[in-house]
């Protein structure tokens, strides 16, 4: 009998053990994957808010401005990112010009 209850305690060990990682790495990965589309929602709160809209020609959102006030704005939109998620300003948008 104290052979039965010994073997059904080490059984409900490994069965912990072995279930446990797999459910970590799920909640992990799900976690992730929950923090990259709120970073992604915040980005286009931030960038919407500064003065962004989508072109659908283009199919990008964009924000348009003359050479001395569009720096300010993206440096804004930046804070902006930085101020929501609690960390330093990193720069993610990209630049293009054109000279019209």
């Amino acid at each position: 009998m104290k052979s039965t209850y010994w073997i059904a305690v080490i059984a409900a060990l490994v069965f912990c053990v072995v279930i446990s990682p797999a459910d970590a790495a799920k909640k992990s990965t799900a976690r992730k994957n929950t923090a990259r589309s709120n970073l992604a929602s915040i980005r286009l709160e931030c960038f919407k808010q500064y003065g962004a809209w989508y072109d659908a020609s283009t199919k990008r959102w964009v924000m348009h401005g003359t050479i001395y006030t569009l720096p300010g704005r993206i440096d804004a939109v930046h804070n902006c990112v930085a101020q929501r998620t609690g960390t330093r300003p990193v720069p993610f948008l990209r630049e293009e010009r054109a000279y019209r």
